[in-house]
């Protein structure tokens, strides 16, 4: 009996021990697959960085950058570095999205197309480039169902400017409109856009586009005005509530840039199925709790003297 017990207890330490060896070789695993990662992020941020620069010196030397990037183009075909090679694929398709866009701003639509050719993606922000070409090439036809197929952040403001290239306003106003009255999109950097467009076209003599936008591969041109700062830090505090230490989900219900208001309207889920509101005021990341049974605001003492 002795024997066997000192068999067993062998055994459960071989077990831990086999145990806490697996988990150290699994937590070095995903370590070492972080660190591979981070040095490929490098390398697309290195990129990036020489792509910004490019940007800014085509708008002065548009043909020698194009020449630039077909010397960059043939390198990143023949790179053969561990981390390089495998955002290739990314930096081919960066660098004809980028010289398809000098060809636009020169007037060159069929050789801006041929570039855009290169890459099978056709909608989103593609989409929206083709649509831009087949317009001043007054293809119409094609220039639409390129517009139908956009799909992301852009598509209405596109349509907009469409309508207007064919010179139907009413349309070009109802889209511009419905941009106006979705609060949700204020964050765009195009939906300024849309509401000077929509000033313009209610001119007594409005001057309508013959063009649609174009969105820009440029890594520094922000699409929208990110409070992503603000975000981080309103869910740091609803991490350090005690009341949402059994957390499951975090949600902002409603921003300033939404509800022309002063505060975020949070809403956080438990584990055991409770659902807690907060209002976070964007100054001073004041924290109140938010009734809604009640439409009642308390504070954070109040209320949890009342539970």
């Amino acid at each position: 009996m002795k024997n066997f017990f000192l068999i067993l207890i062998s055994l459960v330490i071989l077990s831990c021990k086999n145990s806490n060896n697996s988990y150290a070789q699994e937590e070095k695993t995903h370590m070492e697959l972080h660190e591979e990662m981070d040095k490929v992020d490098k390398e697309y941020s290195k990129f990036e960085d020489q792509l910004t620069k490019l940007y800014a010196e085509s708008e002065n030397n548009p043909e020698k950058v194009i020449l630039k990037v077909d010397s960059l183009l043939l390198l990143n075909k023949q790179e053969t570095d561990k981390y390089k090679s495998q955002i290739k694929s990314n930096i081919d398709e960066s660098l004809h999205s980028f010289k398809a866009e000098i060809f636009y701003r020169l007037g060159k639509y069929k050789e801006s197309i041929e570039e855009l050719e290169t890459n099978d993606y056709k909608s989103g922000d593609a989409a929206a480039a083709y649509a831009a070409n087949y317009v001043k090439l007054k293809d119409y036809t094609k220039a639409k169902s390129f517009i139908d197929s956009i799909g992301n952040y852009i598509s209405d403001y596109s349509l907009g400017n469409y309508y207007e290239s064919i010179g139907d306003m009413t349309e070009a106003i109802k889209i511009y409109n419905s941009i106006k009255q979705d609060k949700s999109i204020k964050h765009y950097t195009y939906y300024k856009l849309a509401l000077n467009r929509l000033e313009e076209l209610q001119k007594t003599r409005p001057k309508l586009l013959d063009e649609i936008y174009y969105p820009t591969g440029n890594p520094s041109f922000e699409i929208s005005d990110s409070d992503n700062e603000n975000r981080a830090k309103i869910f740091k505090l609803m991490e350090e509530l005690p009341e949402n230490q059994d957390w499951a989900g975090t949600g902002i219900i409603e921003s300033p840039q939404e509800n022309d208001k002063n505060y975020y309207w949070v809403r956080v889920k438990t584990q055991q199925g409770k659902e807690y509101n907060y209002y976070i005021y964007q100054q001073t990341f004041e924290i109140k709790y938010f009734d809604i049974k009640k439409n009642k605001l308390i504070t954070l003492d109040e209320w949890r003297k009342s539970k």
